[in-house]
């Protein structure tokens, strides 16, 4: 059943992808379309003895401090020793990547500094939160844009020093991003699509879709009128696409933006011929048209393969295995691991077989590892 599911698996991944069904939303956002970080320290209170105790002294300075602002001031170290019931924690809140108005909600993940053992119980007290990255010289860094506090909540009590506070800060300031610059919005493709011709499928689709937005009239020296085409998107790198906003749509860009995010990509390029590596689980993934060259291979514990040669697809009296094909520009890769992998071969020598094909040159892919 295992072979079979992988087996499904690889026709499911070797499938390729249909032409017009890729959106430009599906491969990039837009610039300055990310979440952002509040941040502030805090104090919780209430807890049944799992506090910072009386020796951290931080947590005791912060609440000798917190009673001399309400006019109750401490007098003497003794008069908060013994105290359990407190700890100091580190308060943080992840602003939506569009962005939030002043008034919303927004869940807190508060985190013990101090030598806490559990947040159990206890209630955050009222805390500002700033920019995480506060910058001296920027003003708008200093703002306080949020207030939280309240009743924690423990969501894994295997770890019982960090907790969350459903909507428990209140935003002070609208938080918004910026994705108009010059009259023009730029799209960022992901990781995974980034390269010169992913990039220039995006701005032809684009222009395809736009170019009635995009034919001026300009007077000539000669005082005759020609069509200059003026493109609505510009590819500027392997990541980045420049989308020129019509100046009829700039007072309401959002319906522009949107069909822009939704144009369909006509034309697909070729997906780049990559082998991935996972460390951890030994697993093998491939992009791309995947070939092998002519060789033998010498599978430590297992026994020798020979690619292109003679022999079928059968284990031989002598160990030897071979892929045997005709097709132009050697073996696919994908029948190597069907094959050694219906003969059992385990994740690790799978995975020094294809390093070992690489390394000698004869594996034409990039390879790439992940943990």
């Amino acid at each position: 059943m295992l072979r079979q599911a992988a087996a499904i698996a690889v026709l499911v991944f070797l499938a390729p992808a249909a032409r017009g069904e890729i959106r430009v939303q599906d491969i990039a956002r837009l610039q300055g379309q990310r979440t952002n970080k509040l941040m502030g320290y805090g104090l919780v209170v209430g807890l049944n003895g799992t506090g910072d105790g009386d020796k951290y002294s931080s947590t005791m300075r912060a609440l000798a401090n917190m009673h001399k602002r309400y006019q109750a001031p401490v007098l003497s170290d003794a008069d908060l020793k013994g105290n359990n019931s407190v700890a100091i924690v580190a308060v943080e809140v992840s602003v939506p990547e569009f962005g939030a108005r002043e008034g919303e909600t927004l869940d807190v993940v508060v985190s013990v500094i101090g030598k806490a053992k559990s947040l159990a119980g206890g209630q955050l007290l009222t805390t500002p939160l700033q920019y995480a990255m506060l910058d001296p010289k920027d003003p708008a860094t200093q703002q306080i844009y949020a207030l939280a506090g309240g009743g924690i909540e423990l969501p894994d009590a295997l770890a019982p020093t960090r907790g969350v506070i459903r909507n428990g800060a209140t935003l002070e300031a609208d938080f918004f991003y910026a994705f108009i610059e010059d009259g023009a919005i730029t799209l960022v493709l992901d990781d995974s699509h980034a390269g010169w011709t992913w990039s220039q499928m995006v701005a032809r689709a684009i222009n395809h879709a736009e170019s009635e937005m995009a034919l001026p009239t300009v007077v000539d020296a000669a005082g005759g009128r020609r069509v200059v085409y003026l493109d609505t998107a510009t590819a500027l790198g392997p990541k980045n696409v420049r989308v020129r906003i019509p100046s009829a749509e700039l007072p309401s860009p959002a319906g522009f933006i949107s069909r822009v995010l939704e144009t369909e990509l006509f034309m697909l390029p070729e997906q780049q011929a990559r082998v991935t590596i996972n460390r951890t689980s030994k697993s093998i993934a491939f992009t791309g048209t995947v070939t092998i060259s002519p060789t033998v291979l010498q599978i430590p514990g297992f026994g020798t393969v020979s690619i292109n040669g003679e022999g079928g697809a059968a284990a031989g009296p002598a160990g030897l295995v071979g892929l045997d094909t005709d097709k132009v520009g050697g073996a696919r890769f994908e029948e190597l691991l069907q094959t050694l992998s219906a003969l059992r071969v385990s994740p690790e020598q799978m995975v020094a077989a294809t390093e070992q094909l690489h390394k000698t040159g004869t594996l034409h892919a990039q390879l790439r590892y992940e943990e």
